[in-house]
C-alpha cells in the first residue's frame, strides 16, 4: 500500500544518495605550486620569451636537473630552442594541471603564432627532467566556413 508520496520520498532519498558519491570521491587541489616549481616556471617563461637562446641556455643550467643537461647538446638545446620558438611564438601560460604525483605537468599555452601544451617531466625537487610540445591547431574561419553549426 504505497502512496504516492512514499514513492517521491524514496526516488528523492535514491537520487540525493546516487549524486552525492561521485562529487566526495574526487579530490581537487587548488593551492598552486610549490614556490620552487613556480620559481622554475617563471624562469622559464621569462627565458622563452626573451627569444635569446643564451639566457634560455643559462635558464637550463639552473632550472634542468643534471640527467637531462647531460642527455642534450649545448646546440641540440639551442635548436630546440629555436623550434619551440618558431612554432609558438611569445607564450603565455593559461592553465596547469599534473594528474598525480608520477605524471607530467601540463602546461596550457597560448602563444602569438599558435597554442598548446607543454609536457614537462619534473623530479622531486620540481626540476625540468624533460619537455616535450604538443601545437594545438586551431581552425580558421576562412578553413571552418563550410561547416553547419
Amino acid at each position: 500500500m504505497f502512496t504516492r508520496r512514499v514513492i517521491l520520498r524514496v526516488l528523492g532519498a535514491a537520487v540525493l544518495l546516487l549524486s552525492a558519491s561521485p562529487v566526495a570521491a574526487q579530490e581537487v587541489v587548488v593551492t598552486g605550486p610549490p614556490p620552487e616549481l613556480r620559481k622554475n616556471l617563471d624562469a622559464f617563461m621569462k627565458a622563452f620569451n626573451s627569444g635569446n637562446a643564451d639566457q634560455f641556455e643559462t635558464m637550463a643550467a639552473a632550472a634542468f636537473t643534471p640527467e637531462y643537461l647531460k642527455s642534450q647538446t649545448a646546440a641540440a638545446r639551442k635548436a630546440a630552442f629555436a623550434k619551440m620558438v618558431k612554432e609558438f611564438g611569445t607564450i603565455k601560460i593559461e592553465r596547469v594541471e599534473r594528474h598525480g604525483p608520477e605524471a607530467p605537468l601540463e602546461a596550457f599555452v597560448r602563444g602569438t603564432v599558435a597554442s598548446g601544451v607543454f609536457w614537462i617531466e619534473l623530479d622531486e625537487s620540481s626540476r625540468f627532467a624533460g619537455i616535450r610540445t604538443e601545437v594545438v591547431k586551431v581552425p580558421s574561419p576562412a578553413t571552418d566556413a563550410h561547416r553547419r553549426h
